[in-house]
C-alpha cells in the first residue's frame, strides 16, 4: 500500500514539475547558474525562509556553509541578487517560479540537494489524525490529488479556485494554519483569499470526513506553535524530520518534493529574457511593478484592508492604552506599597520584553483561546506597552509641577483628588500632550509587527503580496510611503490639536470654599 502510494505521488510530482516547467519557462534559453554543483559552494552563503529545515540538507552536501534566514522566499531571492548571500534554498517549484520571474538574474542549480516528502500535522495524540489519513489515501486512489497538482501547476489561473463549501458538516469545523507565502502550494489569492494546493486537498480532506474548513495564514515560524497552543486543529504542508515528528504528529505524505539552491545567473546576454530585462526602461519597469502590486487581482483593496486593521489597532489601542496610563499615574500617587510595587513591576516587565515577544506569548499562551482573534490580542498587547510608556511621560510631567500648586490646592480647601484633576494634571498634561502624541504615532507605525500572529496589517499585506510577485523591492517600498503618508498626516493632526490646545482663552473660575 505504501508502495502504491509513492509510485501514484511520484505521477503527481512529474505532473507537477511538467507543469511548472510549461508555465514558467517556456523559453528554451533559461538563465545558466554561475555554479553548477552544491559541492562548489563550499564555504559560502545560504539563504532560508524561517521556519524551514533544508539547512541540513545542506549542511550535508557543502562544507562550511553559513547560515541566513530571511521572511520570505523573496527576500531569499533578493539577498542572492543583491550579493547578500551566494545562494538561497527552498522547494524547486517555488525556486522555478522565482527563476522565471526575476527576468534572467537567478537561476536554479541543475541537481537538486534531496528529495523528501510533505505532510500535514496535527498535535500529539489528536484522534482526528487516523480518519484524516483514511481520506488521503481514498483520495490519492481515485486521482483526486493527482488532478489538483495538474490544477494548481497550470498556466491557467482561472482554473485555480477553490470548491464551494456545499456539503453538510456534522462533525463541525476544522481551523488549518498555512504560510501562504509559498506559490502554488499556500498563498494569498484575490482579496487575500489563502489558495493553493495545499488549501484545496485540505478542503477535499475535510469534505471527505465531515467538516467544513476554516483556513488562516501564519508565518512559516508559526504555524507549528498554533497547532499545538490550539489556535488551530492542524497546519501545513511541512517536510517531514524526525527532529519535528517529536513535537507534532504528521499525517500520510501528500506529495514528493525536491530541494534545490538557486544562485545568480551567468550574464552572456543569450537569454531573452534577460535581455529584455536589461533593455526594459526605468519608468517601465516601475510601471509594471506598479500593475503587479495594486492592480493584478485588485491587491490595492488588500492594501487598503490592511491599513485599515493597521490603524484601527492603532487608536483602539491608544485610547486604551492612555486609561492604562493613567491609572498607573493614580496608583502611583497613592503612597501605599503595593500599589506602586504593581506600577513599578509593569513597567520593568513591559519595558523589558520585546513587543512581538508579548505579542506571541499573548497570542499562544496566555489568550490561546480560539475565540480571541488576533486583533483582539494586538490591541491588548499594544495597550499594555503604550500604556507603560504614557503613564511613565505623565508621571514624569507631573513630578515637574511645583509642590506649591498642589499645597496652594489644599490650603484653598480643595481635597487631594480635586487639586490633582483641577490643579496639577491639566498643566501638567499640557506639557506632556505633544510628546504622547508623539508616542501614538510610534505605536502605529510599531504595529507592523502584528503579522507574527496572523492578523492581515498592512506590513502583512505587502509581504503577501511580494509572496506572489517575487518582487522584493517595489511592494516593500509602497508600503514603506503608504506608512509615511499616513504618520504625515496623523502629525498634522496632531499639530492642529496641539494649536487649539496652546491657543485656547484661559478663564478664571471662582473658587468655591
Amino acid at each position: 500500500m505504501r508502495l502504491r502510494k509513492r509510485s501514484l505521488l511520484l505521477i503527481a510530482l512529474l505532473c507537477l514539475s511538467a507543469g511548472l516547467s510549461f508555465a514558467v519557462t517556456a523559453e528554451d534559453d533559461a538563465p545558466e547558474p554561475i555554479y553548477q554543483t552544491a559541492e562548489e559552494m563550499a564555504g559560502m552563503r545560504f539563504a532560508y525562509v524561517k521556519g524551514s529545515v533544508y539547512d541540513k540538507y545542506v549542511n550535508s552536501r557543502v562544507e562550511g556553509a553559513t547560515e541566513y534566514f530571511y521572511p520570505s522566499l523573496s527576500d531569499c531571492v533578493a539577498a542572492v541578487e543583491a550579493g547578500k548571500v551566494d545562494g538561497a534554498v527552498q522547494r524547486s517549484y517555488a525556486l522555478q517560479l522565482a527563476v522565471n520571474r526575476r527576468g534572467g538574474t537567478v537561476a536554479m542549480l541543475p541537481e537538486s540537494l534531496s528529495d523528501m516528502e510533505e505532510e500535514y500535522f496535527f498535535r500529539h495524540g489528536d484522534p482526528r489524525l487516523e480518519p484524516f489519513n483514511a481520506a488521503i489515501a481514498k483520495l490519492m486512489a481515485d486521482g483526486t490529488i493527482a488532478e489538483l497538482t495538474e490544477k494548481w501547476a497550470s498556466a491557467d489561473d482561472s482554473i485555480k479556485t477553490l470548491p464551494r463549501q456545499d456539503w453538510e458538516a456534522p462533525n463541525g469545523t476544522l481551523k488549518f494554519v498555512t504560510t501562504g507565502t509559498l506559490e502554488p502550494f499556500s498563498y494569498a489569492g484575490p482579496m487575500g483569499a489563502p489558495i493553493g494546493f495545499d488549501v484545496d486537498l485540505a478542503l477535499r480532506i475535510c469534505k471527505e470526513m465531515g467538516y467544513r474548513l476554516e483556513t488562516e495564514m501564519i508565518g512559516m515560524d508559526g504555524i507549528v506553535a498554533a497547532v499545538q497552543s490550539g489556535k488551530a486543529d492542524f497546519g501545513g504542508t511541512l517536510t517531514y524530520t524526525a527532529e519535528r515528528a517529536k513535537a507534532v504528529d504528521f499525517s500520510d505524505s501528500v506529495m514528493p518534493i525536491s530541494v534545490s539552491i538557486v544562485v545568480k545567473a551567468r550574464q552572456k546576454g543569450t537569454s531573452a529574457t534577460a535581455s529584455a530585462a536589461v533593455n526594459q526602461g526605468f519608468w517601465q519597469r516601475i510601471s509594471n511593478s506598479f500593475y503587479k502590486t495594486f492592480v493584478v487581482e485588485n491587491r490595492w483593496q488588500l492594501i487598503l484592508r490592511g491599513l485599515g486593521t493597521t490603524l484601527f489597532i492603532g487608536v483602539c489601542s491608544g485610547v486604551l492604552g492612555l486609561l492604562i496610563g493613567f491609572a498607573t499615574v493614580l496608583l502611583s500617587r497613592t503612597g501605599k506599597a503595593v500599589p506602586r510595587a504593581i506600577v513599578t513591576g509593569y513597567h520593568a516587565l513591559i519595558g523589558g520584553v520585546p513587543i512581538v515577544v508579548v505579542l506571541m506569548v499573548f497570542y499562544y499562551i496566555v489568550f490561546n483561546s480560539r475565540g480571541i482573534s488576533g486583533v483582539t490580542v494586538a490591541i491588548l498587547a499594544f495597550a499594555l506597552a503604550f500604556g507603560a510608556n504614557s503613564g511613565a511621560t505623565m508621571s514624569t510631567a507631573i513630578r515637574g509641577i511645583d509642590v506649591v500648586q498642589e499645597e496652594s490646592g489644599l490650603a484653598l480647601g480643595y481635597t487631594r483628588w480635586q487639586t490633582f484633576r483641577k490643579i496639577v494634571f491639566p498643566q501638567a498634561l499640557e506639557q506632556c500632550v505633544s510628546q504622547l502624541m508623539g508616542q501614538f504615532v510610534s505605536l502605529v507605525k510599531d504595529t507592523s509587527v502584528v503579522g507574527f500572529i496572523a492578523v492581515l496589517d498592512l506590513t502583512r499585506a505587502g509581504d503577501l503580496i511580494r509572496a506572489r510577485t517575487l518582487d522584493a523591492f517595489f511592494p516593500l517600498l509602497a508600503i514603506a510611503l503608504i506608512y509615511f503618508i499616513v504618520c504625515r498626516i496623523l502629525h498634522m493632526i496632531i499639530k492642529i490639536v496641539m494649536n487649539r490646545i496652546e491657543n485656547r482663552p484661559r478663564t478664571i473660575k471662582e473658587i468655591k470654599l
